[in-house]
């Protein structure tokens, strides 16, 4: 009976077009600048196409499987978006509260004291909380000091014995006396005034979120996404996951970047693989369509709602912004509507959107980075509009053109 279930789960895997779509993916691969991928195609009813290309290590020729491991940088922060509102219908918090409500020392943009930053200012980019040097500079952990001459250390990556629990690093960075504190790490505007992207303000809602529920970040996401979701190969740091399905990250193929971890970690940490990702993506579809298991109905609902006025948008956006989702429109060139979040990192470039109209959404993790070599965003750009093509007819909408995948 098990050989019958093995066989029968490995003929879902082959057909005419999603092995038209695996030539055409290896065809990209082949051209050889993106070390590493893989790419998730899915609907609310699960997995349509999974798999992964290329090496997770060039050094001993590992492959890139549909399992391999690696953070996936800022969609990261779509879990703290769900933490949000399970906070909140947990009655641990509400999203118009004052942050300084529940943090254990004080944050204040020195410009406007008397106005307070909200939870919901974090969770819009509108908090006036920074990005600053201070913060690119002491961000990134190395696993270790000595490395070959082959690996590459960037100058920002501090020594392992640098690392600190986040709630520190963040009070370094935002209280008064901080010692990393400086007014530069808040803009000019009020709370609430304007969007403005930041790594730093999402870390600091996840605070608030361990300070409300008195349980770290790291187990209030296990408890209540990750183990829900049976996203058993994924967690925040390496001893959290199977250390053997790991994949090394790219500058490009000539130069593997030192293992590092980030100290923010919230906010870009998260490692996972494009199976247990996609597990997360289909649950934020059938959120989106009223039938999502994490949150009520009336929790996904705010959750998805446009959360800026056209003043707090930068201009020539068209684009909106949810509680930590991005409402993108022309994403890697698409022409349509999309939810969800990009990322990246030293190494990492990743995409994780659906559209809201169809219900067909889509993942893709490289292990390159794309300021090293100017063919790889290109690349990414080529296999993400494949994987929309093919995936709408996954998805039983409109055919693609006829003979394209015979």
């Amino acid at each position: 009976m098990e050989q019958k279930n093995q066989i029968t789960e490995q003929s879902k895997d082959f057909s005419p077009l999603k092995d038209s779509l695996t030539a055409d993916l290896n065809k990209i691969k082949d051209k050889k600048n993106i070390v590493g991928f893989s790419t998730s195609i899915v609907n609310e009813n699960g997995i349509l196409y999974n798999k992964g290309f290329g090496l997770s290590n060039t050094e001993n020729q590992s492959k890139y499987t549909k399992n391999t491991i690696q953070n996936i940088a800022s969609i990261s922060k779509t879990l703290i978006g769900i933490s949000l509102f399970k906070a909140q219908e947990m009655g641990k918090l509400n999203l118009d509260d004052p942050v300084n409500d529940y943090l254990p020392f004080k944050v204040i943009n020195p410009t406007y004291p008397e106005i307070p930053i909200t939870i919901r200012h974090l969770s819009t980019h509108t908090s006036t909380i920074m990005d600053s040097d201070n913060f690119w500079e002491n961000t990134y952990i190395l696993k270790k000091t000595d490395h070959p001459k082959n690996v590459s250390v960037f100058g920002y990556m501090k020594r392992p014995d640098s690392k600190i629990p986040f709630r520190d690093f963040l009070k370094s960075l935002l209280a008064e006396k901080g010692q990393l504190y400086t007014p530069d790490n808040f803009s000019k505007e009020k709370p609430g005034q304007k969007f403005s992207y930041s790594n730093l303000g999402a870390t600091l809602c996840a605070l608030v979120i361990e300070s409300a529920t008195k349980k770290s970040y790291d187990k209030f996401t296990r408890d209540n996404i990750l183990t829900p979701l049976e996203m058993n190969n994924s967690g925040w740091s390496i001893k959290a996951v199977d250390s053997t399905k790991t994949s090394k990250l790219y500058g490009n193929y000539e130069s593997v970047l030192a293992d590092y971890s980030i100290l923010t970690y919230p906010d870009g940490g998260l490692l996972t693989s494009s199976s247990d990702l996609s597990k997360l993506l289909t649950e934020f579809i059938k959120g989106y369509a009223g039938n999502g298991t994490l949150l009520s109905k009336e929790s996904y609902k705010k959750l998805f709602e446009n959360q800026l006025s056209k003043s707090q948008m930068p201009e020539g956006t068209e684009a909106n912004f949810g509680i930590f989702l991005d409402f993108s429109k022309g994403f890697m060139g698409d022409d349509f509507r999309t939810i969800g979040h990009s990322g990246g990192d030293p190494g990492v470039v990743a995409g994780m959107f659906f559209n809201p109209r169809t219900g067909l959404g889509r993942i893709l993790i490289l292990n390159t980075d794309s300021d090293f070599d100017d063919a790889v965003t290109p690349q990414f750009k080529e296999i993400w509009s494949t994987i929309n093509k093919y995936g709408k007819e996954l998805n039983g909408e409109k055919p693609i053109a006829k003979n394209a995948y015979n």
